[in-house]
């Protein structure tokens, strides 16, 4: 997650002469409009209009939305009379960055585990997988700007797909419980894992490996949140 500030700005043509309330709130609230803010307009058809300010998530891969009305102070707050209503939409930068990780031992058969501490921007946590197989490629997300120090034994890139680009996975154990790997679609938190059951989940694009000789298949279903 990563807040941000911004700004709203309503453009109405006002008949009243005085002041209107500008209501606003979240399109998801369920809760009573934002009524605070009031402007005083020429009224007789003119141009009028203020900001609002407000603050998004620039980190997420889902559109901020805001609905409101203008309606003058004459009328009762409660009144619907008069009212007109506006929508608008904030689309995010999607600020967390994809890498992709490769393991590359040399003539080794696995890379040994390693750990890479994140920030809260992007998931957060600590990504710690186990001994990976040689060849094996995970793609994780941080925040923009971050320097990312290679474990031993791994080579990185920057990744083929974004952070908002999320498919279904399947993990098959084939023998016994076995150990996976993934980052979260929607918290971007890093998960490890063990099952001994078929289990389906979201994840994003490419960051789904398994512990080097755990006995489990992948298999990739269709886009997901």
């Amino acid at each position: 997650m990563a807040l941000v500030p911004a700004t709203i700005t309503v453009l109405f043509t006002s008949n009243y002469t005085g002041d209107h309330r500008i209501c606003w709130k979240d399109c998801l609230s369920m809760g009573p409009y934002d009524c605070t803010t009031i402007v005083t307009c020429l009224g007789g058809g003119m141009g009028c209009s203020t900001t609002i300010s407000v603050t998004v998530d620039d980190a997420t891969c889902e559109n901020a939305c805001f609905d409101g009305y203008v309606q003058a102070v004459c009328e009762d707050i409660g009144s619907m009379t008069g009212r007109v209503a506006w929508t608008t939409s904030y689309t995010p930068t999607n600020a967390c960055e994809a890498i992709t990780l490769t393991c590359t031992p040399g003539g080794a058969a696995f890379c040994d585990q390693f750990s890479i501490d994140s920030t809260t921007d992007c998931g957060g946590g600590t990504i710690a997988p186990g001994k990976i197989a040689s060849g094996t490629e995970m793609t994780f997300c941080f925040p923009p700007g971050t320097v990312i120090t290679s474990p031993t034994d791994y080579t990185q890139v920057p990744a083929a797909t974004t952070c908002c680009s999320c498919l279904s996975y399947t993990v098959t154990p084939t023998l016994g419980v076995g150990e996976y790997y993934y980052q979260d679609c929607i918290t971007k938190a890093f998960v490890t894992a063990t099952t001994a059951i078929p289990v389906t989940f979201c994840a994003i694009e490419g960051s789904v490996s398994v512990a080097y000789q755990s006995n489990l298949t992948i298999s990739i279903g269709a886009t997901c949140p």
